[in-house]
């Protein structure tokens, strides 16, 4: 679809949107529950819920066909639960980005929190973020930290930002630029409150993140287009419990497994030769370009363009790896133009870049993230 099409089809999704918003009752604060067979993890995630100092003011369950007794368990607690809880249940599979995409447009809450069938929230969760919201009206977005629970609930001795190296860049910098969201995985989607004009902005969700060497999931999305058009919070208390299991979807390395992880990932990244990195670095920028689309039809025109210029990195570093001569030079330009972060990750993917302008070019196709890049 060409760049004027997408702009069509976004203004005539944003007119639909409206439309829907005229009709839709006002709350203040909902709780967006995405669940597959989770049995086993469901009654204390629902009770945790309940003992909420703020309390919601509805849960939207949206359930992805579950063939155990999921469905249930939530029908069956709901009655006795102090707010609203509203359960659709999908006919077939459509996986957990889509699924949230379904229980987000059915949320009527001015914040919007989202919740993982197998975790534990304490308490203060939803005041504390919420607080964040009436503090400054300019938030889109705010995530906190977690801690890891182990399948029995014991605690494991770990946060969930160390887990993802970006405990110390969070905490120094708590405001998050659009910059950072382009280019690093920060958030998971049980940590995030979002407001309501968020959600807007970010459905329906393009086609794009559905790629199938660098998918974007919902909550990186979701923290992409907050950072476009406002302002992105990271709170530093930990105010949940993760739980670290071997069912869940997106799961966490810890401990020893960690530094292995990530220095296997950078040897696959230098010697890999499937073609997948170049892949997935233009699968990136694809998704970065219509992130600056739904920026620009809200009127955020300079970080549309910051999101273009980092688009325009990645497509630069998939290059290294397809193009014949010249491919130092272009790892040059990165560096001139400081395409590259400087921080760990920045500089291990200049040096990963670095590697493969040099290598043979059989050696020279392998996969990435895309982090790293900077705008």
């Amino acid at each position: 679809m060409t760049s004027r099409g997408r702009e069509a089809q976004g203004v005539a999704s944003l007119s639909r949107q409206v439309e829907r918003l005229r009709d839709r009752p006002s709350l203040d604060l909902s709780v967006v529950l995405c669940t597959w067979n989770g049995e086993r993890w469901i009654r204390p995630f629902l009770q945790s819920l309940g003992d909420q100092r703020r309390l919601p003011d509805e849960l939207v369950v949206q359930d992805d066909a579950s063939d155990d007794g999921t469905v249930e368990v939530i029908r069956s607690m709901a009655g006795s639960m102090p707010f609203d809880v509203r359960v659709e249940v999908n006919p077939e599979r459509v996986g957990s980005t889509a699924n949230f995409a379904l229980a987000l447009e059915r949320s009527r809450g001015r914040f919007v929190a989202l919740a993982d069938q197998d975790d534990v929230w304490y308490p203060e969760k939803l005041s504390r973020l919420a607080d964040e919201f009436e503090r400054d009206p300019i938030l889109t977005l705010v995530f906190s930290d977690a801690d890891l629970i182990g399948e029995d609930g014991r605690p494991l001795d770990h946060g969930l930002w160390d887990t993802r190296r970006v405990g110390g860049t969070l905490r120094r910098r708590p405001i998050v630029s659009e910059e950072l969201a382009a280019t690093t995985a920060l958030t998971t989607g049980c940590t995030v409150m979002v407001r309501h004009r968020v959600i807007e902005a970010a459905l329906p969700f393009p086609a794009e993140l559905d790629h199938p060497v660098a998918p974007m999931r919902h909550d990186r999305w979701l923290t992409l287009i907050a950072a476009a058009v406002g302002t992105v919070e990271a709170v530093p208390e930990r105010l949940l419990g993760f739980r670290v299991h071997s069912s869940q979807e997106t799961g966490v390395l810890v401990g020893a497994e960690l530094p292995r992880a990530l220095a296997l990932g950078i040897s696959s990244n230098v010697l890999a030769g499937d073609g997948r990195r170049a892949d997935g670095l233009r699968a990136r920028s694809e998704q970065l370009r219509v992130a600056a689309e739904r920026a620009e039809l809200l009127g955020d025109f300079g970080e549309a363009a910051t999101l273009r210029r980092i688009a325009g990195d990645f497509v630069r570093r998939a290059r290294i790896d397809e193009h014949g001569r010249g491919r130092f030079r272009l790892f040059l330009e990165g560096l001139r133009d400081r395409s590259y972060r400087l921080d760990g990750w920045g500089i291990g993917a200049a040096i990963t870049d670095s590697l493969r302008s040099i290598l043979p070019r059989s050696a020279n196709t392998g996969i990435d993230s895309g982090g790293g890049t900077r705008g």
